[in-house]
């Protein structure tokens, strides 16, 4: 349930910054592309840079020989196309994949012509339905390609909206993207969402996904210590127990050699 009093000072707050935006940056309108070319620069896009999207975009395209291509293509194929390094770059391939192929089976080509006809809000819950889709993308492709009323959200942007105080910082980005929708005007969505995208692409971003590596890192190594202290311990147990034996086989040799000298003195 919405909390009418809170959404009401958030509104105002995110109208402020839309405002500073859109006077400090200059944010121009972005190109329409192809519904099919805009769904692969969306992925690109989410949880990266605009500049980053679009280079990666041009080397995944001049990769493939067509939609149908990419379609068929192996997730590494992608991977090694935008760089192995790229943001996400494996999470992201499967997801681009998934949908691509999810619009081969609804379509029978990898095609969106058939949706220019159909009302825009069909038009969104069917691209919210297709395998791997993410909403920042669904979103985008619904705005600059079928002019329908969304405003993309990726945790990038719900970052910065979290510090600015513009949304309730315990808001997913589900939450945030729905507010953005709900306060911004469908004929100013476009260049709120093109001022937005400025904004995140000024500060480099996502940032907090370096943060689970070297986690990651840190666990890897702590394990690798332990058991090598286990199997110094090891090591370390073994030749006791072989130097206990020999000691123990020198005695009773010992006894074996003085009987045997009490019987010849006999």
């Amino acid at each position: 349930m919405v909390d009418v009093n809170n959404e009401a000072r958030f509104a105002k707050k995110l109208t402020t910054l839309l405002n500073r935006l859109k006077k400090s940056v200059g944010a121009e309108q972005p190109e329409p592309l192809d519904p099919i070319n805009q769904i692969v620069l969306g992925f690109l896009q989410w949880e990266s840079t605009t500049k980053a999207a679009k280079a990666a975009y041009d080397r995944l395209v001049s990769a493939m020989v067509d939609h149908n291509d990419l379609r068929v293509s192996h997730p590494q194929e992608i991977m090694t196309a935008i760089g192995v390094k790229y943001p996400l770059a494996k999470e992201r391939a499967g997801h681009l994949l998934a949908a691509l192929q999810g619009v081969y089976l609804r379509e029978h080509a990898v095609t969106l012509e058939r949706l220019a006809r159909r009302p825009k809000k069909e038009v969104r819950a069917y691209l919210d339905s297709l395998p791997g889709m993410k909403p920042y993308v669904a979103a985008q492709v619904t705005l600059l390609c079928f002019d329908g009323h969304a405003v993309p959200a990726d945790e990038a942007l719900a970052e910065l909206l979290r510090k600015e105080g513009v949304v309730d910082p315990e808001a997913s980005v589900e939450q945030i993207g729905s507010f953005l929708e709900r306060r911004i005007r469908a004929s100013d969505a476009v260049k709120a969402h093109a001022a937005l995208r400025v904004w995140v692409d000024a500060r480099g971003g996502r940032r907090s996904s370096g943060s689970t590596g070297k986690k990651t890192a840190t666990t890897k190594t702590t394990t690798k210590k332990k058991t090598t202290k286990k199997t110094t311990a090891k090591t370390k147990t073994r030749p006791k127990t072989k130097k206990t034996t020999k000691k123990k086989t020198t005695k009773k040799k010992t006894k074996k050699t003085t009987k045997r000298s009490r019987t010849s003195k006999k």
